[in-house]
């Protein structure tokens, strides 16, 4: 089996994306809950990413583009344009301003020299479980596998964590989310009614099978070897048991 994996892995593509997906840090915080509204703009109350952070339950990881500094990638979209203020008088600052907020309409809070967040997972580690909190991706980078990565890279900490299982809610209208988790294990296990409280939809409970038999390992090595081949490797930094 190792030999077929390596295998595998192989013939996968040497491209990588260039992402990394990190823990979330202070620094982040004001992208994070930009992202958050941009996601899911009829959720109240807003999430405490301040709290969350001092949560020695949760553990919040963000994915950001690593191209800010150099070259940007052809195949992602542009990063935001941020121009800087005009010398020449507050009219030509106010267009500037204007132009700004076209152009900035999703990353107002990014500012040159920083890491873009892109999106992020939230996860609470409660006994043997962990919980998906949530996922949010920038609406223009949907449609681009962050999604995906940002589970593939909560599922490799969990595993990390030796968390027996992984849950989640999600909108029993959202059938997209609901194939991808279904992908990677996860089962309808019931339904909260009435769970979100913009519209008052119910939520199905997903819960994924045993994250450590052979079985799993298997098919999520299979699933990330495929993830790679179709949208490239990514970095990760993400934390260790003994660092939680």
């Amino acid at each position: 089996m190792a030999g077929a994996v390596n295998a595998a892995r192989q013939q996968s593509p040497a491209r990588v994306r260039p992402f990394v997906v990190r823990p979330m840090e202070e620094r982040h915080l004001r992208q994070v809950s930009e992202v958050e509204k941009d996601a899911f703009p009829t959720q109240f109350p807003s999430t405490s990413f301040r709290r969350e952070l001092r949560n020695k339950t949760a553990q919040y990881l963000v994915a950001a583009r690593s191209d800010v500094h150099g070259r940007p990638s052809p195949d992602l979209p542009p990063l935001p344009d941020y121009p800087v203020e005009s010398p020449n008088g507050p009219f030509l600052n106010r267009l500037a301003r204007s132009a700004r907020g076209v152009w900035r309409r999703h990353a107002d809070t990014w500012r040159p020299g920083e890491e873009l967040v892109t999106g992020f997972v939230g996860l609470w580690y409660i006994a043997d479980e962990v919980h998906i909190v949530s996922i949010g991706v920038r609406s223009e980078y949907r449609g681009l596998g962050l999604g995906e990565m940002l589970l593939i890279s909560a599922i490799e900490q969990a595993r990390q964590m030796r968390s027996e299982v992984m849950t989640l809610e999600v909108r029993i209208s959202n059938h997209v989310a609901q194939n991808l988790y279904k992908k990677y294990g996860f089962t309808k296990q019931g339904v909260r009614k009435r769970y979100y409280s913009d519209n008052r939809e119910d939520a199905l409970i997903m819960t994924t099978t045993p994250l450590h038999t052979e079985e799993y390992a298997r098919r999520f090595r299979s699933l990330s070897i495929e993830y790679e081949r179709r949208w490239g490797g990514f970095v990760r930094r993400t934390p260790n048991r003994s660092q939680i």
